[in-house]
């Protein structure tokens, strides 16, 4: 019995020796030994690795776990929901105890870093990640950044806990402290170089935009900006420098700022290439692929990262094979511009490409897959700047190929015109007195338009002048019968009287003479001949006042500026005008005012024509009570003239065509459309300006103002 114990006893000293052997062995075999200080060592072979689905373990529930090891240099974990564990042991062979850690991937969420502690034997953590402020970090830099203290010849071991919504890759390395902070700052360098390169490209395009206007630059900036948010987001820099305290806004960006650039890509490339022109329907087609990238966007803001990637990811191969086939289809129709597209199109395409294999572990992870794609954007960005600059050079060569066929036309043009000169001459001489007829004709009927209006409202006067002229006219033409027959008695008396010469019996002659007045009644002769005589001067003189008035109204022989009384022109006016008023009432309230630097028949035709308006608005009103108030003062530097009338009024919907060339309510052939367009240039080349307030079916009121005295040389 006591050998049987003895036994079973060798044998479980035996298998716990077995197991001793077997884990020393595995832990030799993934410990790092880190040996020169002056060297970066990759650790990603040697990470332990356990996958938390339930993500709900802490430190203490993990050291008892079984760890699976890895073998790639740097392990890719892909894109999950579960917590990850990664477990590494360092031993240090080097003088120096203060290492650094360095894990070389921005975009985490999450990140919890354990250390062994000596007083407690315990672990300590460092929590780090996007979710956490940026200036919450020890060492302020985009790679996250642990120091390990280890003494020589000593091994420690280390957690690291990570998650994200992100794919999740451990580009992870350990060195001495001052090897990993140079490492990192000739990254900060190269990725300022690639900062600066695209800030240069950005204001040369804006420069170019400013200088020639091509909405294209606007677009392309807008693009390279995206771009530029994109790539320094993978790296970390928009969350270290440009909003360092909002977590959710870093996390968000790897989504939002990559399908924007999916977006402006689309619209840049239908602008440059002119895909509208070419293809309509592609044109079309990326208004419908850009709404899954908006539907990308607005997963990511509600936290459905998965989601988001998976559809922002399909959607992206989709569009750059449409970009793509839209390019080749441009450059086989022969746009020059297209082909530089195409090139850094592919350049671009290719190191995103490259840039996947290595998440796909394809390719290698390092500095050049990892940065494959701010080369390929650099080259992209610059490409398609030069290819914007040589769509000037385009734009140039096409405008002037357009001015050569402009002058060959205008050269043609001017042969057929002196072709049809020599015909025309040839004509002229046979037609010499009908084409000075012609333009004796034309002369006439440029006058007329210059003074269009002006005619017009003669023209209209002419019957009223007529009619005021005709009775004291006739006046005069009635008593010109009564006056010969009256001087043909006052000469047979004379002719009797003059018989006394030659006769000797003068009392017989004396009788008859009296005989011959008692029967002409000369008393009744010379009072009648008075009569008719005053009477025929009367009508001169009124004849002189309506012709003084017509004249004084129409100024035809003053061009030049004077000054006149206004006030004296609007009674010239009324003077003509009294045949048309036809029972309308005129109020007039003429103010002192002084008078004005004018060209007072221009006035005059101003006045005419207002008036002239206001009784056709009363007249159309069909009102029996019309009344027209003429209103005139002045203040220190103007006049007013106020003509006021209740008539049919104006309607909003036409206020703004009333002072528009040939625009009339009137009935056809009632007016000519001209009235108030002139009415606006005279006051327009006085200085002045006209106020209209109206009220339909209650009337409206026409406010003239202009300067006393005149600014400029003359009329233009």
């Amino acid at each position: 019995m006591n050998k049987l114990i003895t036994s079973t006893y060798y044998f479980k000293v035996m298998l716990l020796s077995l197991f001793y052997l077997i884990t020393q062995n595995a832990v030799a075999k993934n410990t790092i030994e880190y040996e020169n200080i002056n060297e970066i060592k990759s650790i990603g072979s040697s990470l332990l690795i356990y996958e938390d689905e339930s993500n709900a373990l802490g430190i203490e529930e993990v050291l008892s776990k079984k760890f699976i090891s890895t073998k790639n240099q740097v392990p890719n974990l892909g894109i999950s929901e579960s917590t990850f564990w990664i477990k590494f042991s360092i031993k240090n062979l080097t003088n120096q105890p203060q290492l650094m850690l360095n894990l070389a991937l921005p975009t985490l969420d999450n990140l919890i870093f354990y250390y062994p502690n000596s007083n407690t034997n315990n672990y300590t953590s460092i929590n780090a990640g996007e979710q956490l402020p940026f200036y919450d970090r020890k060492y302020k830099d985009p790679d996250y950044l642990f120091d390990l203290y280890i003494q020589k010849e000593k091994t420690e071991t280390y957690y690291l806990k990570i998650s994200s919504k992100e794919a999740i890759q451990l580009p992870i390395s350990v060195g001495s402290k001052s090897v990993i902070l140079n490492q990192v700052k000739k990254k900060d360098i190269l990725s300022g170089s690639y900062f600066g390169l695209m800030m240069v490209m950005i204001l040369y395009n804006l420069f170019i935009y400013f200088s020639v206007k091509d909405k294209s630059y606007v677009y392309y900036v807008v693009y390279i900006i995206l771009i530029l948010l994109t790539q320094t987001s993978l790296q970390g820099y928009p969350f270290q420098y440009l909003w360092p305290n909002h977590p959710k806004v870093a996390q968000n960006s790897l989504f939002i700022f990559p399908s924007l650039v999916g977006i402006a890509s689309m619209v840049f490339m239908n602008v440059f290439l002119k895909v509208k022109f070419y293809y309509k329907t592609l044109f079309n087609l990326s208004f419908l692929l850009s709404i899954p990238y908006i539907v990308s966007i607005f997963f990511a803001l509600f936290q459905s990262y998965k989601i988001s990637f998976i559809i922002m990811e399909v959607n992206a191969m989709i569009v750059s094979i449409y970009m793509l086939i839209t390019t080749i289809k441009i450059v086989k129709r022969g746009y020059q511009p297209a082909k530089y597209f195409l090139v850094a199109w592919v350049i671009f395409l290719s190191g995103v490409i490259i840039y996947i294999l290595k998440d796909f572990e394809v390719l290698p992870f390092n500095n050049f897959t990892r940065y494959t794609m701010q080369i390929g954007s650099a080259i992209e960005t610059i490409l398609l700047s030069f290819a914007l600059a040589a769509r000037i050079n385009i734009y140039k060569k096409e405008k002037e190929e357009s001015q050569q066929k402009t002058v060959e036309v205008l050269k043609e043009n001017e042969k057929i015109i002196r072709d049809q000169n020599i015909v025309l001459e040839q004509k002229v001489e046979e037609r010499t007195t009908e084409l000075n007829l012609t333009l004796s004709d034309l002369k006439e009927a440029q006058s007329q338009l210059v003074d269009a209006e002006k005619m017009s409202s003669l023209g209209q006067l002419t019957a009223g002048i007529a009619h005021e002229i005709n009775n004291p006219i006739n006046f005069v033409s009635s008593n010109i019968a009564p006056l010969r027959q009256d001087i043909e008695d006052v000469n047979a008396i004379i002719e009797k009287c003059e018989e006394l010469k030659n006769v000797d019996n003068i009392e017989e002659k004396l009788k008859e003479i009296d005989a011959l007045k008692k029967e002409l009644d000369f008393g009744y002769l010379k009072t009648e001949l008075s009569t008719i005589i005053d009477g025929i001067e009367d009508g001169a003189k009124r004849t002189t006042e309506i012709v003084s008035g017509l004249r004084n109204f129409s100024r035809l022989d003053e061009g030049e500026l004077k000054k006149a009384d206004i006030n004296e022109g609007l009674a010239s006016t009324l003077v003509l005008i009294k045949n048309k008023l036809n029972g309308i009432k005129v109020s007039k309230s003429f103010g002192d005012i002084p008078p004005i630097e004018c060209n007072p028949g221009k006035i005059n035709q101003l006045a005419m024509n207002l008036i002239d308006n206001a009784i056709y608005a009363i007249k159309e009103r069909g009102i029996e009570n019309g009344l027209i108030d003429l209103i005139t003062e002045s203040n220190n530097k103007t006049i007013l003239l106020t003509i006021k009338d209740n008539g049919v009024g104006i309607a909003n919907d036409i206020k703004n065509k009333l002072f528009d060339p040939f625009f009339t309510t009137k009935d056809v052939g009632e007016g000519t459309g001209l009235g108030l367009s002139i009415v606006r240039n005279i006051i327009e080349n006085h200085n002045g300006k006209i106020t209209v307030n109206s009220e339909v079916n209650v009337g409206t009121e026409m406010i003239v103002e202009i300067p006393i005295k005149r600014e400029t040389d003359g009329e233009n």
